[in-house]
């Protein structure tokens, strides 16, 4: 877990760099970008003296954020009513006296303890990490989805494909136009998709969850993924019914499935639950992410085209890079 402090008090931040603590330091105006781009667990302690009235406007977005927890630095003293900042959802309270002697690493595994014993959420995270971080044995389709028996367990790469902007598009487009625009959308990932051997296993208005059986050597589900974002130009130009061109986000990944083939909505899976997390909170718009496992399983002539992107929740991902043509 990182601790980040936001500050714009120079005495403060130089007695925080003195303890030589694995602490970031940031100013207040660097918050929201740091926190958006995080997909790690985060302790944050704001300086109240560097954001006054903003103080609240601050502390609500941090409760807002899954995977953030955040304390209050008080130098000045100036919080009247320490109670109302943990009704707020606060872990810590910091006051002018306590920041000499115990703003510590030692404060920090107190904060972390009382996480771990009172806060579900937390410890749910933690249970998410150690899941998606250890290996999964695989449970191989040599002959793809002839051998895929409703009720069994096999391993699949999962594909979650999903459009941006989708909350305003019913208002941009209108209710009717917009329906036969993603039925169109539909119909060109289906197209994609089943060429490499994929189907469409879940469908949630904008995007959905492709399923390509694992046969223990190769996933062209990479290969498909890096077609569907090649040929999105010629889709918006030649049958896309949306009126601009469109964005969306890829994300895939390799993990055990218990399948289903009605009923989806009830599917209980830590891969689905990781899927969605990388597709929805980490990947950014009109990008490609993959597992370094499934990319070691990609054809070799595109593993090239991904370059490293980060960890996600422990796991190492990579974001496809457009082919440059040379000049």
């Amino acid at each position: 877990m990182k601790v980040i402090v936001f500050s714009s008090n120079s005495n403060l931040v130089d007695s925080i760099k003195a303890k030589n603590m694995e602490v970031a330091v940031y100013t207040p105006p660097q918050m929201n970008k740091i926190i958006n781009n995080s997909n790690d667990l985060l302790l944050v302690y704001i300086d109240s003296s560097s954001f006054n009235d903003k103080l609240q406007k601050k502390i609500s977005f941090l409760t807002s954020k899954e995977k953030v927890y955040f304390g209050v630095l008080d130098p000045d003293n100036t919080i009247k009513d320490v109670a109302e900042l943990y009704f707020a959802g606060a872990v810590d309270y910091i006051s002018k006296n306590q920041l000499k002697s115990e703003f510590n690493e030692k404060r920090f595994k107190r904060v972390f303890q009382y996480l771990e014993h009172f806060r579900i959420d937390y410890r749910q995270e933690i249970e998410i990490q150690k899941t998606i971080t250890k290996n999964i044995k695989h449970i191989t389709a040599e002959k793809g989805w002839q051998e895929i028996v409703p009720g069994a367990e096999y391993t699949f790469s999962i594909m979650f494909i999903e459009l941006d902007g989708k909350y305003d598009m019913e208002k941009i487009f209108g209710k009717k136009n917009l329906e036969v625009a993603l039925s169109v959308f539909r119909k060109y990932l289906e197209r994609n998709i089943s060429h490499f051997g994929g189907r469409i296993w879940m469908w949630f208005q904008f995007g959905g969850i492709a399923l390509f059986p694992f046969n223990g050597r190769e996933c062209e589900s990479v290969y498909c993924g890096f077609r569907i974002m090649l040929y999105k130009l010629m889709h918006d130009v030649e049958e896309s019914l949306f009126p601009n061109f469109i964005s969306f986000r890829i994300a895939l990944l390799l993990g055990n499935v218990t399948y289903q083939d009605n009923d989806t909505g009830n599917v209980i899976s830590d891969s689905i639950n990781t899927i969605f997390h990388l597709g929805r909170k980490h990947a950014a718009t009109g990008n490609f992410y993959v597992t370094e496992e499934i990319l070691q399983y990609a054809p070799k002539p595109l593993q090239a085209f991904f370059t490293p992107a980060d960890n996600f929740e422990g796991i190492p991902i990579y974001k496809m890079r457009r082919p440059v043509l040379p000049s």
